[in-house]
């Protein structure tokens, strides 16, 4: 009878292995108007949000690549109109962006910054975001979908 006994303490006391990391799913799922101080306010919820699950540099990463990728939207996108969809989710090794609105076509992808000229004083101002986000970015694609430009970002960490 003892035999039975110990081990059944033994199965019921056995250390459990650590969990499988899961994905979290989507972070939150939000509308941001197309106004400058509002991709601000992202910006700052996403901080909240992400960094006690997100490594700090790969949260910094997102967080310039989304604010250029927005201000881009605000600034250069005259045709587009309402809100932008953004769409945050966490998977094991990975932080997913996806951001959505409507306007004529543009893959950004796709395009070729100008020369950056040979000094300082020939250099201009601007048109440096989309070439950072490649550089900050893991995955960096694009697809334009009933009427909306949708843009996908992944860093991992």
């Amino acid at each position: 009878m003892a035999g039975w006994r110990e081990r059944w303490r033994n199965w019921w006391h056995k250390p459990q292995a650590a969990p499988a990391p899961v994905s979290t799913g989507v972070v939150w799922k939000l509308r941001v108007e197309r106004d400058r101080a509002a991709i601000g306010r992202f910006n700052e919820r996403m901080e909240k949000t992400l960094l006690p699950s997100v490594p700090e540099t790969a949260l910094r990463a997102l967080q310039i690549s989304v604010d250029e990728l927005l201000t881009n939207v605000l600034m250069h996108a005259q045709q587009a109109s309402g809100t932008i969809d953004l769409q945050l989710a966490r998977s094991p090794g990975a932080v997913d962006a996806t951001i959505e609105y409507l306007a004529e076509p543009f893959d950004p992808t796709t395009w070729q910054p100008l020369p950056m000229g040979n000094s300082i004083d020939a250099a201009r101002i601007g048109g440096h975001g989309i070439a950072l986000v490649r550089q900050l970015m893991d995955d960096f694609r694009y697809e334009h979908v009933d009427g909306r430009n949708i843009l996908h970002l992944r860093k991992k960490c």
